[in-house]
């Protein structure tokens, strides 16, 4: 029995090695990707994400314009297909974010909530903070620099306890304080506006004396909330809220408390 070789017809493989033409769908959602990774490239340089996110998380948003770029170029010479149905869920993806990034911010909006600057809280122990005067165990707390202050102090408070503290802030309360209590706080963007939190030191006015207050008795010396204030006071060790809901920690014991014009600084972050 001989075996019967068959001879392989040549197979026309045309359609394979034929390079994929790009059709409208492709195009319109190559210009989709071209859009969104042109919407984030101004978004940053135009410094308009501060009011959002921090400096830090640059790098990642210069990388989305990068990658969503190489996106575009692929779409638009016909590297991978796009097909109707992918078409509309890259353009819900897509569409929204890139008119969020483009409409202008509300200067005024931004204004009022700080959120128009950002300032790096300075966390090195080797620094030298402006306004610590060791001679009168006084520290003079500028506005930027609130936040590295704070970092400082909660890091060596041993370091610091009985010193002045000449601080301005913000009054916020919330259940962890007592009636005679208040937070001088600014605001602290972890990540992304969405996580801003206040933060700074509890001010204790129990011991307050008329003599040193702006008001008239020691109980209308407790700022309204959201003031803008000064205060001076001595950093120690107390009880923060109540003695059945409350915890150890350090306050600062009153030695005044002045109305201040708010200064529009921004947000902290680390």
């Amino acid at each position: 029995m001989t075996a019967t070789k068959v001879a392989a017809s040549p197979v026309n493989n045309a359609t394979q090695h034929q390079r994929v033409q790009p059709n409208a769908i492709d195009r319109i959602e190559g210009l989709a990707l071209f859009a969104f990774a042109v919407a984030i490239a101004a978004f940053v340089a135009s410094g308009r994400y501060i009011s959002f996110v921090t400096p830090r998380t640059v790098p990642y948003l210069v990388f989305a314009a990068i990658v969503l770029l190489i996106l575009a170029l692929a779409a638009w010479f016909g590297v991978f297909n796009c097909t109707k149905a992918s078409l509309i869920r890259i353009l819900i993806v897509v569409v929204l974010p890139t008119l969020l990034l483009s409409l202008p911010i509300d200067s005024a909006s931004s204004a009022m909530t700080g959120t128009n600057r950002a300032i790096a809280i300075n966390s090195s122990q080797s620094a030298k903070l402006p306004g610590l005067n060791a001679a009168t165990k006084t520290i003079t707390i500028r506005n930027d620099d609130f936040g590295s202050w704070f970092d400082r102090i909660d890091r060596n408070s041993d370091q610091y306890l009985g010193y002045t503290i000449i601080v301005e802030g913000s009054v916020t309360r919330d259940s962890s304080v007592n009636s005679s209590q208040f937070s001088l706080s600014r605001m602290l963007m972890t990540c992304c506006v969405l996580d801003m939190t206040p933060f700074g030191f509890v001010v204790d006015t129990s011991a307050i004396s008329t003599s040193t207050s702006d008001t008239a008795s020691p109980s209308a010396a407790m700022p309204k909330d959201n003031a803008w204030v000064k205060v001076t006071g001595t950093l120690a060790r107390g009880r923060i809220g109540t003695a059945s809901h409350g915890y150890n920690g350090l306050i600062l014991k009153t030695q005044s408390i002045h109305a201040a014009h708010e200064t529009s600084n921004g947000y902290f972050y680390r």
